[in-house]
């Protein structure tokens, strides 16, 4: 599996209209990408202007072709005037997981 993560921060008072053009456009333009696994949006705890965009995907290839589709910068452009500074794009492969953790009721 391999994860691309945006790291960013957006202005005051932007994250609530970050959020929701996140949920209506992100959400939706990625479930027709072949092998993603899904795509969050992380609000960080401790400074409430600071936020990760995560995706996740099957293959290396479907990464590669995600990446030359075009889209991330295209979405990645709504968010433009939010932005408090240039967003941060890292890729990673995951090499080490644990299986999902399945909640038990007693």
């Amino acid at each position: 599996m391999y994860v691309r993560m945006t790291f960013f921060k957006v202005e005051n008072g932007k994250m609530d209209s970050l959020r929701d053009l996140y949920n209506r456009d992100v959400i939706s333009a990625h479930k027709h990408h072949k092998g993603i696994r899904f795509a969050h949006l992380l609000e960080c705890l401790d400074d409430t202007n600071e936020g990760i965009s995560v995706t996740a995907w099957d293959t290396k290839a479907d990464l590669d072709a995600y990446e030359t589709s075009g889209d991330y910068e295209r979405l990645r452009g709504l968010f433009n005037e939010m932005y408090s500074g240039v967003p941060t794009l890292r890729s990673y492969e995951v090499t080490a997981s644990s299986e999902p953790i399945l909640l038990r009721i007693f």
